[in-house]
């Protein structure tokens, strides 16, 4: 195996490391009923929290990605965020690259927060030039209980 595949997979396992670390002292507070972790980035790329992901969700000039399977895009998604299942973001990334290199920011999503797609789809992001790339853990889970702006076969 090549040196420079074996660091960056590598690199990947120590993300992934840290994601999994971050979800589950954020899982054990919650049990606890304290706050979240105190951890705001993974790998360099920033976590937001529900406030910061709806005020984001504001900005005209953040495109939102969810990165869950098409059919769970269809039934339903954040409002305005385009569909790059993480299966297919290297067949996706081509027709999409201007619009995500324009974005101000990149906000990755998956289910919830034990879904690694949205790290391994952020990572894969930024390693395409795109360091505006941020990660919203919570997801749509967390999004629909808290009846935010969505749409999909539902709405």
């Amino acid at each position: 195996m090549k040196l420079a595949h074996f660091a960056r997979i590598l690199a990947v396992c120590l993300a992934l490391s840290a994601y999994s670390s971050w979800a589950f002292s954020v899982r054990q507070r919650e049990s606890k009923g304290s706050e979240p972790s105190d951890l705001e980035s993974v790998a360099g790329i920033p976590l937001l929290r529900l406030k910061e992901a709806e005020a984001l969700w504001q900005d005209p000039g953040t495109l939102f990605v969810d990165v869950r399977s098409a059919n769970d895009y269809e039934v339903g998604h954040i409002r305005g965020a385009i569909s790059m299942p993480e299966e297919a973001l290297e067949q996706r990334f081509p027709e999409l690259k201007s619009r995500l290199e324009q974005a101000s920011s990149i906000v990755v999503y998956c289910k919830s927060v034990d879904c690694g797609k949205s790290l391994w789809s952020a990572l894969r992001l930024r390693d395409a030039g795109l360091p505006q790339t941020k990660i919203y853990p919570y997801g749509w889970n967390e999004w629909f209980n808290h009846d935010l702006p969505i749409a999909g076969l539902g709405r």
